[in-house]
């Protein structure tokens, strides 16, 4: 193939990109089935080629995801300065607040039977409403209700050893 011939086969999208991958529909429409008045056949259009276009006009830096990545890392390491330690041995997970994404927690402990729950001693951008206790029947143990701090959504509980039990919360893996 001459540099030409690889030039032009480049600019455009291969047949098979835009395939559905539906053999079923298409065998049906090959053989002139559907849509139409009995005894006639269905005329199929020609697929139409599809220009590649270029990162720029599809306003896409190849690079910005990796840049984003190193951000975010950054704003976490600055944001956890007050913990101890390097972050990663620390924590099975970051927690954030599911309605306004504000950092809750750096260092946790994941749930051994419930996977999304969370417990943890150290924690920022909680609230606890000292006004509302809970306690299962039979039990002695109570529990503090914990919104978050930025908008108030209820996020944890707090036990009497102060240690919060986190369960509606999104966790960013480290």
């Amino acid at each position: 193939m001459s540099s030409n011939q690889q030039q032009e086969s480049d600019e455009w999208y291969d047949e098979v990109y835009f395939d559905s991958d539906i053999d079923s529909d298409q065998d049906m429409e090959d053989a002139g089935v559907g849509i139409g008045l009995p005894g006639k056949t269905k005329v199929v259009p020609k697929k139409k080629q599809k220009k590649i276009l270029s990162n720029d006009e599809l306003l896409y830096d190849p690079e910005e995801d990796d840049k984003d990545e190193e951000w975010v890392s950054n704003e976490i390491e600055k944001d956890a300065s007050g913990v101890d330690g390097p972050l990663d041995d620390k924590t099975d997970a970051i927690l954030t607040c599911p309605m306004c994404f504000t950092t809750l927690c750096y260092s946790c402990q994941r749930h051994a039977k419930y996977a999304n729950q969370f417990r943890a001693m150290f924690v920022r951008n909680c609230q606890v409403i000292k006004t509302e206790k809970y306690r299962s029947e039979g039990s002695d143990e109570g529990y503090f209700k914990v919104n978050c701090k930025t908008c108030s959504i209820h996020v944890a509980m707090m036990d009497d050893e102060e240690v919060y039990h986190f369960f509606n919360v999104i966790a960013s893996a480290r």
